[in-house]
């Protein structure tokens, strides 16, 4: 009987079928089966599918291409800016305004000479050599000097140059180098000259990066100059008569209109000490002579921001209010090359005498440092006729109501 129960047994096991796991679970055979049939459905209503995502895809790989090329133009348009923001961080005056500043030494200023000894010429040697001269003959006939010469290497501008608020570092050095050149400031103005210009621009870039808020080069380089080395005031200056007489300044001082909407605009440009000792004059407006040739760099707006009246147009008709000439002379020229053409001036030469319009009062030129002058007595108010006045302004175009 066991016997036959153990045959039994094994043809039930024989008959019976063993299913063993030989890759993975039974929940992942019915996953696999799904897929493949989710697949065949996909293919039967959508016959393009594959198309359509190699489409799709490409598509997003153009996009991507134009964002990129979005993000360059953009990063070149800022780079452009930055290029451009640096480019306007120092002026640049032209061979003639530069020349009548060495010729008349209007403001104090120091000429910055980087060139490389490899450019020089017979012709720029020329050039340095007058710089050199017309500093010692103004240190020969005046107790303060306006114009100051060195020379320097471009690699040595910014060691020379830098942290100017620490006497014991930077100006001992600059002193030591040139021990008879006052050091300059922040606020100095300082023109570096170069043969061509290009290491100019550089030498100025570096100082402004420094803190340095008066810098300029000379368009085209000391070779641009070499014309104007024989050449008198007389042919630099306008043959025609830019000053503006009494008759005429009195009169558009009474017209408001034109001062109010911008078509005149009267800028004192003489120095605060000047304006504080003998007054200013109402209706008129004022910014420092130093600051024209990096003032006419700025946009409308920074301009009214600095200086709380409108830029001057081309065709705005601008009278320079000041006690110097050659003052008054080289601020013109640099409004000029700026193209503010319509410019007239008018100095202490023609008489400071409007007490019925302002305090201020009638003096003889000096110099910044030197004791003020005294007051000079201008008698009664000298009477002026308007008649004139307005036809001398007439001539220039403006029209007096």
């Amino acid at each position: 009987a066991k016997e036959r129960r153990k045959e039994s047994s094994r043809t039930r096991g024989l008959n019976q079928m063993h299913v063993t796991n030989v890759g993975g679970s039974l929940t992942t055979a019915v996953c696999l089966s799904l897929i493949a049939w989710s697949v065949r459905v996909l293919r039967s209503s959508k016959p393009n599918l594959l198309k359509d995502l190699q489409s799709h895809l490409k598509n997003k790989s153009a996009d991507d291409g134009t964002n990129e090329n979005k993000s360059t133009s953009i990063n070149s348009i800022k780079q452009k800016a930055r290029n451009a923001a640096r480019h306007e961080s120092y002026a640049r005056l032209s061979p003639v305004a530069f020349w009548l500043l060495v010729e008349t030494k209007p403001v104090e200023f120091f000429i910055v000479d980087v060139s490389d000894r490899s450019e020089n010429s017979d012709l720029v040697r020329a050039l340095q050599r007058r710089f050199i001269s017309e500093e010692k003959e103004e240190e020969a006939t005046t107790k303060n000097k306006s114009l100051y010469y060195v020379r320097m290497d471009l690699s040595e501008v910014q060691l020379l140059l830098r942290n100017r608020n620490s006497p014991s570092a930077t100006s001992s050095m600059f002193h030591k180098r040139y021990p008879r050149t006052k050091t300059p400031g922040l606020r100095s103005n300082l023109i570096f000259v170069s043969p061509h210009g290009k290491h100019a621009a550089q030498a100025a870039a570096q100082a402004s990066s420094l803190g340095f808020s008066r810098c300029s080069t000379v368009v085209g380089g000391m070779v641009s100059l070499i014309p104007l080395l024989d050449s008198d005031m007389k042919s630099l200056l306008s043959e025609e008569d830019v000053s503006l007489s009494r008759d005429a300044f009195m009169t558009l001082l009474e017209s408001s209109h034109l001062l109010s909407t911008g078509a005149a605009v009267i800028i004192d440009i003489r120095r605060y000490d000047e304006r504080v000792y003998y007054g200013s004059i109402r209706g008129t407006v004022h910014m420092l002579v130093d600051h024209i040739p990096k003032a006419l760099l700025l946009g409308d707006e920074d301009w009214f921001r600095s200086f709380r009246f409108p830029k001057p147009k081309p065709e705005t008709f601008v009278v320079l209010l000041t006690s110097s000439a050659s003052r008054a002379n080289w601020a013109r020229q640099v409004f000029s090359d700026a193209g503010v053409t319509n410019v007239k001036t008018y100095t202490v030469e023609n008489g400071f005498a409007w007490a019925q319009h302002s305090r201020c009062t009638k003096y003889e030129m000096f110099e910044e440092g030197e004791k003020p002058p005294e007051i000079m007595d201008l008698g009664n108010n000298l009477p002026f006729s308007r008649a004139k006045g307005e036809g001398e302004l007439r001539i220039e175009n403006v029209l007096v109501s």
